[in-house]
């Protein structure tokens, strides 16, 4: 018996109007959770994320926030709180890729990706932790990728940022878990979303004759994690970083 039950619970998804995010977002608000899908500039995509989680009996809004800008995700957070006055979930999952080999890439490209990947879900957690600790309790979900650990040909920007949220994942947890804050890290694979169609229909068959399992992962394969990593059944897992991908990482 599960005790995924997110009934009164406020949760703040990043990058939520599509794939992982979307995914997320709904299996959040399914288990209770009223939840803020954070997105950049995909406005309809989000709306209709709000629409299937209200269509299901759900509770959702759609908030604005490039999670790079300083000052528009201090505004999310304080938005947040005056609305719903209280954060207990977040899932940092807003990301972006600039691929290009590292000694051709634009520092321009370098610095994107740090900014949204990193450095953005640094902002997003310590304004979350400001409220959290002084309520002693709260979870932190970090999307990070297997790139962290295996690298990734023309990825160095990506694979450094997401090897980053690992380390900034369990730096956070120790600092945190007194104050009844967990924090982790969660590494998807190959999974079918808009940011990885171009690898499938390039090098499809090559990435898939490297996952043991056999298939691509789906968004609701991580977003199952995600949850349970949420819920109370994880009451005693903080610091990690664990790795929905088929097996991958264990070749």
């Amino acid at each position: 018996m599960t005790r995924e039950d997110l009934a009164g619970k406020i949760a703040v998804v990043t990058g939520a109007a599509r794939g992982i995010g979307a995914a997320i977002a709904q299996r959040l608000a399914a288990a209770g959770a009223t939840v803020v899908v954070n997105y950049r500039g995909s406005e309809e995509a989000a709306l209709a994320v709000v629409a299937a989680i209200e269509a299901a009996g759900g509770k959702a809004e759609a908030l604005q926030a490039d999670v790079s800008d300083a000052a528009a995700t201090e505004a999310l957070f304080k938005d947040v709180l005056a609305r719903h006055g209280g954060l207990d979930l977040l899932v940092n999952n807003a990301g972006v890729a600039k691929d290009g080999l590292l000694v051709t890439m634009r520092d321009r490209d370098w610095q994107r990706v740090l900014d949204v990947n990193l450095t953005g879900l640094q902002r997003c957690t310590r304004l979350a932790l400001h409220h959290m600790m002084q309520k002693r309790s709260g979870v932190i979900v970090n999307l990070s990728s297997i790139q962290a650990l295996r690298g990734g040909r023309g990825q160095a920007n990506y694979a450094a940022a997401k090897a980053g949220v690992v380390a900034l994942s369990r730096a956070a947890a120790l600092e945190v878990a007194d104050r009844g804050v967990r924090v982790n890290a969660v590494l998807p694979g190959f999974i079918e979303t808009d940011m990885t169609a171009m690898i499938q229909r390039r090098a499809g068959d090559e990435v898939l004759a490297r996952i043991p399992a056999g298939r691509f992962g789906t968004p609701d394969d991580v977003a199952g994690l995600v949850l349970f990593l949420c819920s109370d059944d994880a009451a005693y897992i903080t610091g990690q970083a664990l790795t929905v991908d088929g097996g991958m990482s264990a070749q």
